[in-house]
C-alpha cells in the first residue's frame, strides 16, 4: 500500500505552527472505560520502531523496561494477595466481658439523703414517684459489658468490633422474682435484630430492695461456625468442639487409619458400605451447638455501684485485621489510582501513534520535495496497483496500469 497523502486537515498551512495538542483535542470525547472496551488501544510500537520515531527514545525505553518489571511485581503482589483473600486467615484473640450492677432509691439512699439535709424528710427532697416508669421506687441496674484485647498492633487493629457482634444470644435468668411481686418476669432475652446498631453492652433495669442471684448465659457467635462433637463419634475421632472442617478432617483420619475404605471402590467405606458422600450427612448428626458461657453473679442494693471480682475472658477467633488491610490494596488497584494509570498509559500509547503519524507525514513530505518527479510516478503506480487489487484484477495486467 502507498503512504497516505497529508490531508487539509493534518498537514498545517505556510505560516500557522502545528500545535500535535491540538490533533488530540479533536479525538471523541466521552468515557475513556467505555471507548477503550469499543475501541481497544493497540501496544505500543516495539523499541526499534520507536527509536526510527523519536531520537531520544532510549529514556523512554529505560522506562519502559522499569515500567514492565514494576508491573509483573505488582501482578505477581496482586495475585498473591487474591490468593491469600480467598483462604480463611483466623487469628485468636480474647473477648473480655465485666458484670457490675448499680442501684437507685433504696431505703438506705433515702435515709442517707435525708441525714445530709438535716433529717427533714420534706417534699422536696422525697423523690418523684411514678409508678409506670418506674422512677422513685427502688430498684437496681445490671449491666453486661465487652470488649475485645488488644492484639499489641495497634497500626493493623484500628476496627473495635462491639460486644454484641460476637454474640448470638444473650439471656440472663433471676432468681426469687416470680409473679405477682415482680410481674416483669425472671428470664430477660436478646438476639440480634437486623438494623440495630452493635452495642457494647446491656442493661436491665429492674424494681427490688434485696439481693438477687442471676446467671448470664451468652451464646457466642462463631465465625466459622463451631459445633460441640456429640459421644460416641467425640471420643473415636478425640476432637470434642470444632469447625465442620476439622470435624471432617478428624473422621477422615480415622477412616483412613482404620482402613475402613474399600480397595476396590474408594467411594464407599467397607465397614457399613456406607457411600463417601452421605458421610457428612451422618456426621451432622452427632454435632450440636457448643456450650454456651454461664457466668454467676450476685446483684448487692446494700451499695450504690457493685463490681464483679473477677472478669472473664472468651477465647474467640476473628478475621485477621491484615486480610482488610489486603482487601483494600486490591480495591486500590481497581479503584482510582487504577482508572489513573489506565488513562495515563491510553495517553502515553496515544503520543507513541502520534508520533508514527507524524513521522510518516515527514517521510511523505521528504521524498516528494527530494525528486518529485519520481515521487509522482511511483505513487501513481503503487494508487494504481492499489486500484487494480481493489476491482480484483491481476496486478500489472489491470486496465490502470498498476505495473510499476
Amino acid at each position: 500500500m502507498a503512504a497516505p497523502v497529508a490531508g487539509p486537515s493534518q498537514v498545517p498551512q505556510q505560516g500557522q505552527p502545528y500545535n500535535p495538542s491540538s490533533e488530540l483535542k479533536r479525538r471523541p470525547d466521552g468515557d475513556d472505560s467505555a471507548r477503550r472496551a469499543k475501541f481497544p488501544r493497540p501496544p505500543l510500537p516495539p523499541p526499534h520502531v520507536l527509536s526510527t520515531l523519536v531520537p531520544d527514545s532510549p529514556a523512554f525505553t529505560e522506562l519502559m523496561k522499569i515500567e514492565q518489571k514494576l508491573d509483573w511485581t505488582l501482578l505477581r503482589k496482586k495475585a498473591e494477595i487474591n490468593d491469600a483473600l480467598g483462604k480463611p486467615i483466623r487469628v485468636k484473640r480474647t473477648l473480655r466481658v465485666f458484670v457490675s450492677n448499680t442501684t437507685h432509691d433504696q431505703p438506705w439512699q433515702v435515709e442517707a439523703k435525708s441525714q445530709e439535709t438535716g433529717g427533714d424528710v420534706s417534699m422536696e427532697t422525697k423523690p418523684d414517684v411514678d409508678l409506670k416508669a418506674g422512677k422513685g421506687i427502688a430498684g437496681w441496674v445490671l449491666r453486661v459489658d465487652g470488649r475485645l484485647l488488644d492484639s499489641g498492633n495497634a497500626r493493623l487493629d484500628k476496627t473495635r468490633r462491639k460486644l454484641s457482634t460476637f454474640l448470638r444470644s444473650a439471656v440472663v435468668e433471676f432468681d426469687n422474682r416470680e409473679a405477682p411481686t415482680f410481674p416483669e418476669g425472671n428470664v430477660v432475652e436478646w438476639h440480634p435484630q437486623t438494623l440495630q446498631p452493635p452495642l457494647d453492652g446491656f442493661e436491665v433495669l429492674r424494681r427490688g430492695d434485696v439481693n438477687v442471684n442471676c446467671r448470664i448465659i451468652l451464646h457466642v457467635n462463631h465465625s466459622p461456625e463451631r459445633f460441640r462433637v456429640l459421644p460416641p463419634l467425640a471420643d473415636m475421632i478425640s476432637v470434642k468442639e470444632g469447625t465442620r472442617a476439622e470435624v471432617m478432617a478428624a473422621v477422615w483420619k480415622l477412616v483412613k487409619v482404620a482402613g475402613a475404605q474399600d480397595k476396590d471402590d474408594g467411594s464407599i467405606i467397607s465397614s457399613d458400605s456406607l457411600p463417601f458422600h452421605q458421610l457428612p450427612e451422618l456426621v451432622t448428626r452427632f454435632l450440636s451447638h457448643p456450650e454456651p458461657i454461664v457466668i454467676p453473679y450476685t446483684i448487692r442494693v446494700d451499695k450504690d455501684f457493685n463490681f464483679h471480682t473477677k472478669c472473664f475472658d472468651i477465647p474467640i477467633e476473628i478475621e485477621d485485621p491484615v486480610k482488610s488491610k489486603m482487601a483494600t490494596i486490591v480495591q486500590n488497584f481497581e479503584g482510582d489510582e487504577g482508572k489513573e494509570i489506565a488513562k495515563l498509559e491510553d495517553k502515553v500509547g496515544e503520543l507513541a501513534y502520534f508520533a508514527r503519524d507524524l513521522k510518516q507525514k515527514r517521510d511523505f513530505l521528504e521524498s516528494f520535495a527530494a525528486n518529485p518527479q519520481v515521487f509522482i510516478h511511483n505513487w501513481l503506480a503503487a494508487q494504481a496497483r492499489d486500484l487494480d487489487q481493489m476491482l480484483g484484477y491481476q496486478i500489472g495486467s489491470g486496465p490502470n496500469g498498476g505495473s510499476a
